[in-house]
């Protein structure tokens, strides 16, 4: 399936950085702004998830719609970064749970980019019967978009792991009562293939240019101390997937359901997982790191390995951008905490040529303030 892109030549946004302490602004008016990735010649893509069915003024609204979009930022180390919309006119759903659309992006070398569009059509239509199929057959489909201002569908993999969870909703290490279910969102592009995190299925997958689709491993519930047993707790939510300088998967879990169940207290974990294995189900025994609050991104800069905090000590709480350092045997070292307090429902982590370090933040709000003083997305730069 081939489609026509918008792809957009005048600047959209053109403005000098806002530093506010440790944080500065290099990219505002984001619609839900999610995924981040360098591509050649330095240039940050963005993926923004859009409004649902709203429009540019209007904030988000309930539905779907075609209001999302993927950007890029250039000029990073000038004092006026500027932001052009380069793809518009993807699939977007909102609903009580937020807003998923574009939500992964990754370049490859020669200036393609792959786009890793959330959902399942087969989930959407469950849900929506009445949505048109041109809408309904985006979500879940790994696009990839090439400077002749097309793209196309490499893979169905929300439909595909759809139906893994379908087949599965019984077993015994499945989330209780919550198969199928498929939310396809970070994507690492390799050379002719790509992983995928699906933080509806749980698992890591394993995507190739010729459209097919494998299941490296599953991530199962946390488990927790309560009431003198340990009790699985729903669910994990593999969020993020880095390639380390070891050459595996380094993946980030949500875990909200640990978080709450627990008090408020970190429970995400960051697994480091062999992509040579099959249908895995990982054990305590693949954990490099622990004790994490909810995690939406992650990746490896300059000798370090860092996972973007949702929120901290609450959900009202600031998230955070945590460093780890890596030990000489591997292992996960010290920790250092940045962003000074200033970051908010931040989302994916990306690294710069020159060792800086990014995150989109307000990642849940739209580009447009709805109220006076309202957050707006944003990307911004983390001083280390």
């Amino acid at each position: 399936m081939y489609k026509r892109c918008l792809f957009l030549t005048p600047i959209l946004a053109f403005f000098a950085v806002v530093a506010s302490g440790q944080v500065t602004t290099v990219a505002t008016g984001l619609n839900n702004p999610r995924g981040l990735a360098f591509g050649p010649g330095g240039i940050l893509y963005v993926a923004e998830a859009g409004l649902g069915a709203g429009n540019g003024t209007g904030g988000v609204a309930p539905g779907q719609g075609f209001t999302g979009s993927i950007g890029e930022i250039r000029d990073l180390s000038s004092a006026n970064p500027t932001y052009t919309r380069i793809i518009t006119g993807l699939a977007s759903n909102a609903d009580s749970g937020g807003v998923i659309g574009p939500d992964g992006v990754s370049p490859l070398g020669n200036g393609d980019i792959h786009i890793m569009m959330a959902d399942a059509t087969a989930k959407i239509l469950s849900a929506n019967p009445g949505v048109s199929p041109a809408l309904a057959n985006e979500f879940g489909r790994l696009l990839k978009s090439s400077h002749a201002g097309q793209w196309h569908v490499v893979a169905d993999v929300g439909d595909f792991d759809y139906a893994w969870a379908g087949q599965n909703k019984t077993a015994p290490w499945a989330p209780a009562g919550q198969f199928p279910d498929a939310n396809p969102y970070a994507v690492l592009s390799l050379p002719s293939h790509n992983y995928i995190t699906d933080a509806g299925s749980n698992t890591i997958d394993e995507v190739y240019e010729n459209g097919s689709v494998r299941i490296v491993a599953f991530v199962p519930n946390p488990l927790l101390m309560l009431g003198g047993h340990l009790v699985p707790v729903s669910d994990s939510v593999p969020t993020c997937v880095a390639q380390g300088p070891d050459g595996v998967l380094y993946v980030g879990t949500l875990a909200f359901g640990a978080y709450f169940a627990s008090g408020d207290s970190p429970q995400s974990k960051v697994y480091r997982i062999d992509p040579n294995l099959s249908n895995a189900i990982l054990t305590d025994s693949d954990v490099w790191a622990s004790g994490l609050y909810p995690i939406t991104g992650c990746g490896f800069s300059m000798g370090a390995f860092y996972v973007t905090e949702y929120f901290t000590t609450s959900p009202a709480a600031p998230g955070a951008l945590i460093k780890i350092a890596l030990n000489p045997d591997g292992s996960a070292g010290a920790r250092t905490t940045l962003g000074g307090g200033q970051l908010k429902f931040p989302n994916f982590f990306a690294a710069g040529p020159d060792g800086s370090v990014y995150v989109s933040n307000h990642s849940t709000s739209p580009g447009v303030a709805q109220t006076p003083g309202a957050p707006v997305g944003e990307v911004v730069r983390v001083d280390q």
